[in-house]
């Protein structure tokens, strides 16, 4: 793209910006609003500004607010998430970088249905075209599609139940993208379950996960197909009326198809507190101590695995003839801790934070350390109008050398017309340092959307 293009793409984009300013100042003054609080921040990721993580760590799903549309006594919210984006770096590549146009396009539909008192049932589906304006290559589909279960019966037991499908791909950027030219695109069949039991004085809850992944192209089947289970059990005993101690511990293996010399099993031990929901506070925090052994001893490659090339090049397959290395036991401090404050009606305050052992077939190495948290807030100025911010921040350290650090920033202001559509301006930062310098890479994102929720 010569200079004169891209002056012309930015005059474009800031009048496009300037465009919905002045429509959202319109609808200040002359369309009415009442009774709506509701954020569409809270009540899931509708604004499909770029972020390409469809894979997230299984949780349950959120029912979405408000009656939406009833038939019989099912609850539908029908859902649509269109966004307008530019990047300056399209790849998230340290060198050759590019900017690019992307188009988002994500609908999506949530039917709730309570029975039987205190029991519910969800059927939830979502789905993003992702559409670029030079490189079609990134081009993607996702789409995810759960049921969920909910018992709550007499005498404190509750069951939560949830199983789903996701067609994604790995993201740009990420700990797992292999530069190559076609984004690796995978599937994922999943099953959460949890069942809790409280008493006078405390409780006992128990968690099981299983996920099964398939990777579609670039090669990445052989390595990185693979069926994982994980189970904890914890027990809370009541501190005072709104903390509890808790003490747990927990099970998991990895089974690879082919690559054998990843497959796994580790354990561990945990404690913590957790903050009982209010109307203000709620939280759990958890520091442990986890171990990982490898089911067979390593072995030795005929040929190192060769470097993946830029995704610019030409004929660039990442190519691997041998299984990865296996790896050597690791033994690691873990912590997975959340804290959601709302100081008023107005106000909310999130924190995350982790550290914990993941496995990798790819790069050449089995295993990495990976410590991150984030903060995310929100401040209502309007009943219209929310200014909300978050940072992310993640080290990642691979078992064979590579250390990354990774900062992600975003500032931006939603804006509801009426009860059941809003419009979003937001800005993103995201700046990688390793030690490996082609996995360097910094950009610049804004996006424009529209979001629908009835």
């Amino acid at each position: 793209m010569n200079i004169s293009s891209c002056i012309t793409k930015g005059i474009q984009l800031k009048r496009s910006q300037g465009l919905v300013l002045i429509f959202l100042v319109c609808c200040e003054m002359v369309v009415p609003i009442k009774g709506w609080t509701q954020s569409f921040q809270d009540t899931g990721n509708f604004s499909f500004s770029g972020s390409h993580n469809p894979l997230r760590k299984p949780i349950f799903r959120e029912f979405l607010p408000g009656d939406g549309l009833k038939v019989g006594w099912v609850q539908i919210h029908p859902f649509l998430g269109v966004a307008e984006v530019f990047t300056d770096n399209v790849f998230r590549t340290n060198k050759q970088r590019q900017s690019d146009f992307l188009t988002t396009v994500a609908p999506g539909i949530q039917a709730y249905l309570p029975f039987g008192g205190k029991h519910s049932f969800l059927l939830d589906y979502r789905a993003a075209q992702f559409l670029y304006g030079k490189f079609t290559r990134n081009n993607a589909f996702t789409q995810e599609g759960l049921g969920q279960v909910n018992f709550n019966f007499p005498g404190g037991l509750r069951i939560d139940l949830q199983g789903g499908h996701v067609e994604g791909f790995d993201q740009r950027g990420t700990d797992f993208d292999i530069q190559s030219r076609d984004i690796t695109e995978w599937r994922a069949t999943n099953f959460l379950g949890q069942a809790r039991l409280r008493g006078p004085r405390g409780s006992i809850r128990i968690r099981t996960q299983y996920t099964r992944m398939h990777y579609k192209n670039n090669g990445q089947d052989a390595r990185r197909d693979r069926k994982s289970g994980r189970a904890d059990l914890t027990g809370f005993l009541d501190v005072t009326p709104g903390i509890s101690a808790l003490l747990g511990t927990n099970i998991g293996n990895n089974t690879y198809d082919e690559n054998k010399q990843l497959d796994s099993f580790v354990y561990g031990v945990f404690a913590g507190l957790e903050l009982a929901p209010s109307r203000q506070l709620s939280g759990e925090v958890q520091a442990g101590y986890s171990i990982l052994n490898f089911d067979r001893a390593p072995i030795v490659a005929l040929d190192p695995a060769p470097i993946p090339p830029a995704p610019l090049d030409e004929g660039n397959q990442l190519i691997n003839d041998g299984l990865n290395l296996g790896g050597k036991q690791q033994k690691r401090f873990t912590l997975n801790g959340r804290l959601d404050w709302k100081p008023t009606n107005r106000q909310s305050v999130s924190f995350r934070a982790f550290r914990q052992i993941r496995q990798s077939a790819v790069f050449n190495t089995s295993t990495f350390v990976q410590t991150g948290f984030s903060l995310q807030g929100s401040h209502r100025v309007t009943d219209r109008l929310q200014l909300i911010g978050r940072g992310q921040y993640f080290n990642t350290k691979f078992a064979r050398g590579r250390t990354d650090n990774r900062l992600l920033g975003s500032v931006g202001l939603n804006y509801q017309t009426v009860q059941w559509l809003g419009f979003g301006l937001n800005y993103y930062l995201e700046k990688r340092s390793s030690t490996e310098t082609r996995f360097k890479y910094y950009a610049n994102t804004i996006a424009i959307s529209a979001q629908a929720l009835f």
